[in-house]
């Protein structure tokens, strides 16, 4: 498994089980809270202040109640490494920070998703459309809005591939079949329906920010959403139980001929 270069990132695990956002995120914001007490520490010196009594906000830190008394951050950072003799005393010309972050062990995070597939069956090939998909998700709180709609329409792609068209298949020798893509097949721009996402924010209590995953909230759902959406089409033909993927029309074909002989039964 490759865990990236040693030489110069930290040594990690990787990303996997939707933890980037909340480890590297806690982590990211703990450094970022050591660096802000380095800069208020700083910024007392220069404005003859308490650190109690200075705020930061808006790229400056100032004495609250007195937002004239104040000092911009930019300043401060190109002081602390271009005039060191300004910093306070013992204070290293050095503004940044390590910080590692486990969430709550023992706890985890899991994000949160409901999902809703509206498909077309052709009961003659065994041909199944996705026509139209709905997600509500929650991961928690949200960093940025537009990188989980990427991550909800990537995840989703990804599941509608492996409820219709991925699959390995062996021969009775235990052989590989699909061992090229021209075997093994992977949904393209014209399998992907319209999407329309919509987004919960309950935060995490176990977690910095209430940061919560959300990769599997995009890429579990679809395959028990279109399962239930093809069993749902056959039903004027005849009660079925559709628990087996990828829906090829194979196998469509084969759930077709239990709806009817069930529809016949009754």
């Amino acid at each position: 498994m490759q865990c990236g270069d040693t030489s110069a990132t930290p040594y990690g695990h990787g990303t996997f089980a939707s933890r980037s956002a909340v480890l590297a995120g806690g982590a990211s914001i703990r450094a970022a809270r050591k660096v802000r007490e380095l800069l208020v520490r700083f910024a007392a010196e220069e404005l003859e202040a308490n650190t109690g009594d200075l705020e930061v906000g808006d790229g400056r830190i100032s004495v609250v109640g007195s937002p004239e008394r104040g000092v911009a951050i930019a300043d401060l950072a190109r002081w602390a490494y271009h005039r060191p003799e300004r910093l306070p005393e013992g204070m290293e010309p050095l503004l940044e920070a390590v910080a590692t972050y486990d969430a709550a062990p023992g706890t985890g995070t899991f994000a949160n998703a409901a999902q809703l597939a509206l498909v077309e069956v052709d009961a003659e090939t065994g041909s199944v459309r996705v026509l139209g998909y709905w997600v509500v998700e929650d991961c928690g709180r949200m960093i940025n809005p537009l990188v989980v709609d990427g991550q909800v329409h990537g995840g989703v792609a990804q599941g509608i591939g492996g409820a219709l068209l991925e699959e390995f298949v062996y021969d009775e020798d235990g052989q590989l079949l699909t061992t090229t893509f021209m075997d093994y097949l992977m949904p393209g721009s014209t399998d992907i329906p319209p999407m329309t996402v919509v987004h919960m924010e309950t935060p995490s209590p176990f977690t910095i920010k209430g940061i919560k995953g959300m990769g599997e909230g995009g890429a579990i759902g679809p395959g028990p959403a279109i399962a239930s959406a093809v069993e749902d089409a056959l039903r004027p033909i005849g009660k079925v139980f559709v628990n087996e993927l990828p829906l090829t029309p194979q196998r469509v074909r084969r759930f077709v001929e239990l709806a009817q002989s069930e529809g016949n039964r009754s």
